[in-house]
């Protein structure tokens, strides 16, 4: 059930604040134009792309595309929940925050999480006072003595471990008033196959815990030391653990994450702990070898560059090559750092120190030549076969790179190691990319084979069309009219034009800032790239006609391709009337074209 009247209070919180004077508080703006500019919070950038619309409340970026009202900006730059960005609005403008009328299901729900939370926070507790006060932790102690890990490091993370035995925490936390159920659901502990109690998840194990952006324990890792398997044993998914969405150590990290641009990503717990003991603080672990896009999205936020310094054995390898495929569809700007003599950076720090690391790093080569210099690594290229091999390795990378220069310089180094014209390697990656761009074509077709993939110029309508309903509501209806679901291509923008013709047709007078709270995550920040739009209103009518027009032609142009192309296949077929059909059709279609044309 709603609390109107704390909605309506949000409601006022969000028309109220001054959303260039919040956004001043963290970045220089200047006034440029109708909006305000200045560098991106959000990611590493020397010329300004981000930008503030005072009268519509919006803020968007368009170097990393991240964009929404206030309440997003101090969500995303201060790692808060909604509810405590409300909470630190209020305080910013002096406002007291009503107490918000909660439904059973909303005060269970947080029961249940605290209960977790509590949970976590006091297995952490158990677990480090076992390591640091108790003989159980003796072994761990010695082994974590070993890798040259100390007291002091011990205490900043929180190192524990876990006894042997099958109970010591789940007794210890029972004891402490908490039940079976809520172990087993903060992954402390596993139901017996019995049905008859719980027992501990972890046992003789090195324990790291795992914390989230704000440095709540939401869960474990345990290591072994004796060698058996599991090497690593994470904490299971829970409603509070999610390893697609967890870096182990941000949130120690993304403050130097965040001063110094970029950031490190190493596999494991050790290799993280090695490099903040060395003074490397702008790093973080991937909690195993899948790096997702989840995690890449979280760094990106903070560091215009990730670097991968990853294990230098063949599964560390791999494993890089997989999260470089990951970063690399998003659009980040990626570095490796190669670890040498096959050692992880906890085996390089120890026997080089953190100096030599750091020139490591220093000196990481970008995605594209790291590639290359891998495909020259692989293959003895010595012989013809070798050479071709080489080449089979690095065109796909050479084809995908998007800075010309670059893969122009990388040509001209295989041209030269293997003796190769450079044309002919540059009409491979022509090939390749053709290829590709054939497959991307195919992928993003329906069973009818036509593109879905939206026109720049229908993109541009799509947007000035809502901002246009979102400037007067009274279009609205007109658009609806208009229009139906399969004229507007963009996914994001079909969502923000459905949620209009709901709002408008439930009786709402529906605005931008409302709207936001209610979008998807992705529709929402693309409701905050228009809003940041400068436009000119004349004459809105006209204006609605012609993006109208062109949203319409731009669905119906591919369509003129598809029934040419199936006349044709009729015809070698040798089916006239059906190919008479498509021709028909196809000559349709473009008088319905001309007619809007001379509209």
């Amino acid at each position: 059930m709603k609390d109107a009247s704390y909605d309506d209070f949000i409601d006022k919180l969000r028309s109220q604040s001054d959303i260039v004077g919040i956004i001043s508080e963290y970045v220089p703006l200047k006034k440029r134009g109708k909006n305000y500019w200045g560098c991106c919070p959000f990611h590493h950038e020397k010329t300004p792309s981000f930008s503030v619309t005072p009268d519509k409340g919006f803020f968007y970026c368009f170097g990393c595309q991240t964009g929404g009202n206030v309440f997003n900006f101090l969500m995303k730059l201060e790692n808060l929940t909604f509810m405590e960005a409300v909470k630190k609005l209020a305080e910013k403008m002096n406002i007291p925050v009503p107490e918000k009328e909660k439904s059973e299901h909303d005060r269970q729900v947080e029961r249940e999480m605290a209960g977790l939370l509590r949970a976590n926070a006091m297995a952490g507790d158990f677990f480090h006072a076992c390591l640091t006060k108790t003989n159980y932790g003796k072994a761990a102690r010695e082994y974590l003595e070993s890798r040259g890990i100390d007291g002091a490091t011990i205490a900043t993370f929180r190192l524990g471990y876990a006894p042997r035995a099958w109970d010591k925490l789940t007794a210890a936390l029972t004891g402490r008033g908490f039940t079976a159920e809520t172990l087993a659901k903060a992954g402390l502990a596993v139901a017996k196959s019995s049905g008859d109690g719980v027992y501990d998840r972890f046992r003789d194990r090195i324990m790291f815990p795992i914390a989230d952006a704000r440095g709540r324990v939401v869960g474990f890792g345990g290591r072994v030391t004796d060698g058996s398997q599991p090497k690593y044993l994470n904490t299971a998914e829970t409603p509070l653990f999610n390893k697609r969405h967890v870096l182990y150590g941000f949130d120690l990290a993304y403050q130097a994450i965040k001063q110094a641009g970029r950031a490190i990503v190493v596999e494991g717990y050790m290799d993280l702990i090695a490099l903040h003991k060395s003074g490397i603080t702008n790093a973080v672990a991937s909690l195993g070898t899948a790096f997702t896009p989840e995690q890449a999205r979280q760094l990106a936020r903070h560091a215009g560059e990730i670097y991968f310094a990853y294990d230098s054995d063949a599964a560390g390898q791999n494993a890089t090559l997989r999260a470089l495929a990951t970063v690399r569809s998003l659009g980040i700007a990626v570095r490796v750092v190669t670890v040498p003599d096959g050692k992880d950076p906890d085996e390089y720090i120890r026997k080089h120190g953190a100096d030599a690391f750091r020139t490591l790093v220093d000196q990481a080569p970008a995605l594209l030549a790291y590639q290359v210099s891998q495909a020259l690594a692989a293959n003895d290229h010595s012989g013809a076969s070798g050479k071709m091999a080489v080449l089979a390795q690095a065109i796909p990378a050479l084809a995908e790179a998007p800075d010309l220069a670059e893969v122009n310089e990388h040509i001209r180094l295989l041209s030269q190691t293997l003796g190769i014209h450079e044309e002919d390697i540059r009409r491979e990656v022509r090939k390749t990319q053709q290829k590709d761009k054939n497959v991307n074509r195919g992928q993003n077709s329906t069973m009818l084979g036509l593109s879905q993939r939206p026109a720049p110029r229908s993109v541009a309508a799509e947007r000035q069309l809502i901002r246009l309903m979102l400037e007067d509501n009274a279009v609205i209806p007109y658009v609806q009219a208009q229009l139906d679901g399969e004229d507007i291509q963009g996914g994001e923008r079909k969502t923000i034009i459905n949620s209009l013709f709901t709002a408008y047709n439930m009786g709402k007078s529906p605005a931008a800032d409302g709207l936001a709270l209610e979008l998807p995550e992705a529709a929402a920040t693309e409701l905050s790239n228009i809003m940041v739009m400068e436009i000119q209103l004349s004459d809105i009518s006209r204006m609605v006609d012609d993006y109208i027009r062109i949203i319409r032609i731009a669905r119906l142009e591919p369509l003129i391709m598809h029934h040419s192309q199936r006349a044709e296949e009729f015809l070698r077929l040798g089916d006239e009337r059906n190919c008479r059909q498509e021709l028909a059709e196809s000559q349709r279609i473009k008088d319905e074209i001309s007619k809007m044309y001379r509209a």
